[in-house]
């Protein structure tokens, strides 16, 4: 994790959501809980990304969306990682991904994430924001 860094090209996008002091998170169809996020499109850029994919994955509509660095998986791919306040949400409509949003006091434990690799604890506590587990 690159704090502070954005490259100069990405991949994708994830959004470090938070309802008041709250992480707000989806669960995926497939996989577990996560945090808003997916591909950047053709033209889009990271702010842009990061409210497509909360609106579509969460129904939730962001404020400032903040860019504060990024990662590489060991392919190559490269996904830029923001913050932003959730300002208000509609309920889902059903097109997407998501089967259930909620906001969590702490993460919830790895083997429920859909990575339990410690990625998401590890820049909740990098960038000061609650929500780590102990």
């Amino acid at each position: 994790m690159r704090l502070g860094v954005l490259p100069p090209a990405y991949d994708s996008v994830v959004c470090l959501t938070r309802r008041g002091g709250r992480a707000l998170m989806v669960r995926h169809r497939r996989r577990a809980w996560e945090f808003p996020g997916g591909h950047a499109e053709a033209g889009e850029g990271v702010a842009d990304t990061a409210r497509r994919e909360a609106a579509e994955e969460a129904g939730a509509t962001l404020g400032e969306v903040r860019a504060v660095g990024h990662y590489v998986l060991a392919d190559g791919h490269v996904t830029v990682v923001t913050h932003a306040p959730v300002l208000g949400s509609v309920p889902l409509s059903g097109e997407f991904e998501t089967v259930e949003v909620r906001e969590f006091d702490v993460l919830p434990p790895e083997e429920c994430l859909s990575w339990p690799d410690g990625l998401y604890a590890h820049l909740l506590r990098a960038l000061g924001l609650p929500g780590a587990r102990p």
